[in-house]
């Protein structure tokens, strides 16, 4: 490492004195980002005296997101005239630490995180652009323009490759740009332009690249600017001048240039570009030295061309032959919302998703795990959709290219300008690109609510999906309605100003206002559903009492009717069962149940349902990791436990036993993922983490049930999709069936001795032989494309109504109430990624879940429901089409 260029004596001071300590002179000169940790950053003293860098502190921004942090206070350091400070990652390389004046843990950049200089609390000079997740990425810069700058600008620097140091711990005067590119040979003579067409080819990889993934040889390139690449791709997107009239050959492209483009790169400019073809993560482009392109003038931006999906093509290849140009959505597109405007966490920013034709399914929502079906159609449905993007980073709370949402609002306190699941997008514009394993189309126009096509039929013209809001749930009225609704987290503790549940954890609302916007729309939904019995999940954890959460829902929820007919009471469960006295398990949320007086009638106490629990002491199973043996971490996984009331319903003779279940998350992480090397990545099955630990719940709620008489609805959100182990459990599973193996999971307790320790259940897992026989109402009567949740752009149920035999005769109807999954979750009461949007007391995006809504009919209950019927004997194809 070197010696710290630190001088006290008389002569210094002296030197100080004359120089001024001119702050101007103190700038970062040289950035390196490498393999692994070798991370450097150099300050540079310009002037011709030494500098003391007293009032001089170093801040980063992780991400280049939020506020500067990670001071490095620099103030003990002088510079000499003309010499530099090197600062680097203590886990660098012995190349750089050989040139190193000091070892800080700030500099650990990943090509996303942005650096300042502040000199007496000012910003003095920068490297990085805010909120770019790739502006360094495997990229080293060198200084050019000496002049201190509290922007990035890519033109005073010059980039260099990943793990480059030349330089770093020497003085340099400032790095020489190459000498202006002028759009000729060597010999000076006017070059042989390459067409964009014959780069593209017809096939997914350029055919100018004969191994690897970029060309040998450097190719001249003339076209017309369509759009530039600020933020998501650096670059600028041309179109060629000679259209081979050939659909198969694209004839745009886009030119990575590593940094946003000089202003005069704008759509409409002519330029020149010589660079190497390259296959950058799959996307054809063209990859110059630095500034090797140039303007050579201006015309009327090229026409757009409309994207259209020919019969027996797949949307992917549609793009593919359409990469890197201009394209324009219309109704031949056929493109609808598959995933809502939201926060994409792989990316970090806002954006969409659209699939062709429409929305995308969860394939074990509609087939078993690893069916050859399931399988099929995930592939498929990666070949189905594009991501809408921004070039630029959204703000929180807008559509930059839907500048009307969520401005406007009715008479209902509604907004009216709002995308949904479903919708078909027309009349949007942008570029395609591809990059990371999926095509995207990077907007360069706007649209308005007119561009959002509500309609969405079959070619029977039969409705596919509700894509118009509705204020009720469109289901007709009978003896009784039951629902079953997530509720988000409804947390009062934040309105009473602490946590007040068995884990301390308030996982709602963080503010009084943003509470009263959560109750409002729970309210407005309870309310248009108008439920006899409803089923809760995800109520705080905190007691019975008078300042319990769900006491407060009911207590607020009764106070919207007038009528005491129609008042709910809750249901409370014995003291014996009671966690430590007072909650229902040790979870931060519950489930819960109310119910009208007015209507049925409690039957007993009611009672809690325990669920296995997982607990693995540290060290004690091993894996074979490629011949190397590795001891698992310590494990004890929970689940939140399953409530069970009986009531007594006019006219009937037998019970209604209710059960309300929330199994466990499929983001968890059980041993089984440990074991499988599935810890950090999705499972292969298709059916999230801790699918086992869920399959014991499932047997254990089944196991509990075997011995109740009457009728028997269990609701709940099982975090599981129709088809998946847990489900297929509680319902017709069998071998021969879905050839198909179910297992629960290992090392598994259920309940406490006497001393309050955890009772062995299954030390390994067990085989389900055969499911427990309950009926999916929606799968009976609606068939099994049916959805109350989305997740990364494919749709299905995770909340769930499961009938026996006695109860499927009576049920009238079922509907998922889409308020909330077909909905952009900006609306929800979170302010996260909102911004300043404004939020509305409706019931759209009450939840991130949809509430089922069930509705039974007990004067028909003596006879045999013949939807129940059909679906019982196996004739799905009679039930179909009675619906239609």
């Amino acid at each position: 490492m070197k010696t710290t260029q630190i001088k006290t004596s008389l002569a210094m001071a002296i030197g100080l004195a004359l120089s001024g300590n001119a702050s101007a002179d103190i700038i970062i000169s040289q950035y390196v980002e490498g393999g692994s940790y070798n991370k450097s950053l150099e300050i540079s003293n310009t002037s011709d005296s030494p500098v003391s860098l007293s009032g001089y502190v170093l801040k980063s921004k992780y991400n280049g997101l939020n506020d500067w942090k990670n001071d490095l206070d620099l103030s003990a350091i002088t510079l000499n005239a003309k010499s530099v400070y090197v600062i680097s990652n203590g886990r660098a390389s012995d190349p750089i630490k050989a040139v190193t004046d000091s070892i800080e843990s700030i500099v650990n950049h990943n090509g996303d995180e942005t650096y300042m200089l502040f000199k007496d609390g000012v910003e003095h000079d920068r490297i990085g652009i805010d909120g770019d997740v790739d502006w360094g990425k495997d990229k080293s810069f060198v200084r050019a323009d000496l002049t201190p700058s509290t922007t990035f600008d890519a033109n005073m620097w010059i980039e260099k490759p990943k793990d480059n140091i030349d330089g770093l711990g020497a003085y340099q005067e400032g790095v020489t740009p190459p000498p202006a590119f002028a759009c000729q040979t060597e010999s000076g003579a006017t070059p042989v332009f390459t067409e964009i067409n014959q780069i593209q080819g017809t096939g997914d990889k350029s055919p100018l690249i004969s191994s690897g993934f970029i060309s040998d040889d450097e190719y001249f390139v003339q076209g017309v600017v369509t759009a530039r690449g600020e933020s998501l791709l650096k670059g600028f997107y041309l179109q060629g001048l000679n259209d081979d009239f050939d659909p198969n050959s694209s004839e745009g492209i886009f030119v990575s240039t590593g940094s946003a483009p000089s202003l005069e790169v704008q759509p409409g400019a002519l330029v020149c570009v010589k660079a190497k073809v390259q296959e950058y993560y799959d996307q054809t482009q063209l990859k110059p030295d630095t500034n090797n392109f140039l303007v050579q003038g201006h015309q009327a931006p090229v026409s757009v061309t409309e994207l259209t999906i020919n019969e027996n093509e797949t949307l992917a290849q549609a793009l593919e032959r359409h990469e890197g140009m201009q394209v324009k959505l219309t109704s031949h597109s056929d493109l609808r919302i598959t995933r809502n405007f939201s926060f994409d966490y792989a990316s970090k920013r806002n954006n969409m998703v659209l699939s062709h034709g429409e929305p995308l399914f969860k394939p074990t929502q509609l087939f078993a795990a690893e069916s050859p079906e399931a399988i099929q159609l995930a592939e498929e449905n990666a070949k189905r959709q594009i991501t809408i993007e921004s070039d630029n980073k959204a703000p929180n709370g807008e559509v930059p290219y839907f500048p009307d949402f969520a401005t406007d609002s009715n008479q209902d306190g509604s907004a009216d300008s709002y995308l949904r699941l479903g919708a078909r997008i027309e009349g949007l514009e942008g570029v395609i690109a591809y990059s990371y394993g999926q095509y995207r189309l990077v907007t360069t126009n706007t649209i308005s609510q007119e561009n959002i096509i509500t309609q969405a039929f079959d070619e029977d013209g039969e409705t596919l999906f509700n894509v118009e809001r509705t204020d009720e749930p469109s289901i007709d009225d009978a003896d009784l309605t039951i629902t079953s609704f997530n509720v988000l987290n409804y947390f009062t503790s934040v309105a009473a100003g602490g946590d007040a549940n068995p884990t301390g954890q308030n996982r709602g609302a963080t503010s009084a206002d943003d509470f009263a916007i959560q109750q409002a729309k729970i309210l407005s939904a309870l309310v248009a559903i108008d439920a006899d019995i409803i089923g809760l999940m995800e109520v705080e954890n905190n007691g019975f009492g008078e300042n319990s959460a769900i006491n407060d829902l009911t207590t607020a929820l009764n106070a919207q009717f007038e009528d005491k007919e129609d008042h709910y009471k809750y249901v409370e469960i014995k003291n014996k069962d009671k966690y430590q006295g007072e909650y229902l398990g040790s979870d931060a949320i519950m489930v819960a149940l109310l119910y009208r007086p007015s209507e049925v009638k409690l039957k007993g106490k009611a009672r809690v349902i325990k669920t296995p629990e997982q607990h693995i002491a540290e060290n004690t199973i091993t894996r074979d990791n490629n011949g190397t043996i590795e001891f698992n971490p310590a494990y004890d996984k929970y689940q939140r436990h399953s409530l069970v009331q009986k009531f007594m319903v006019k006219d009937a003779k037998e019970p209604l036993t209710v059960v309300i279940n929330h199994l466990k998350s499929k983001g968890s992480e059980c041993i089984e993922q440990w074991q499988n090397f599935e810890e950090d990545k999705d499972p292969s099955d298709l059916q999230g983490n801790c699918n086992r630990f869920r399959v014991s719940a499932a047997k254990a709620i089944g196991d509990e049930l075997e011995s109740v008489k009457g009728d028997v609805l269990i609701l709940g959100d099982m975090n599981a999709y129709g088809m998946e182990d847990p489900l297929l459990t509680l319902t017709d599973y069998s071998q021969e069936k879905y050839n198909r193996d179910i297992f629960t999971a290992s090392y598994t307790t259920l309940g406490t001795d006497k001393d309050g320790k955890p009772l062995p259940y299954e030390t390994t897992g067990s085989q389900i032989t055969q499911g427990y026989g309950y009926i999916n109402l929606n799968t009976l009567l609606h068939g099994t494309d049916t959805f109350s949740y989305t997740y990364s752009g494919e749709l299905g149920n995770l909340d769930h109504a499961l009938a026996n035999k006695s109860l499927a005769k009576r049920v009238a109807e079922i509907e998922d109430w889409h308020i909330n999954a077909a909905e952009s979750n900006l609306f929800e009461y979170s302010p996260k990624y909102t911004g300043d949007m404004v939020k509305y007391n409706d019931m759209y995006s009450a939840s991130d879940h949809d509430p089922i809504v069930i509705t039974l009919d007990y004067e028909k209950g003596a006879s045999f429901n013949f939807f129940a019927l059909a679906s019982l004997l196996g004739f799905g194809f009679l039930r179909r089409k009675l619906r239609k």
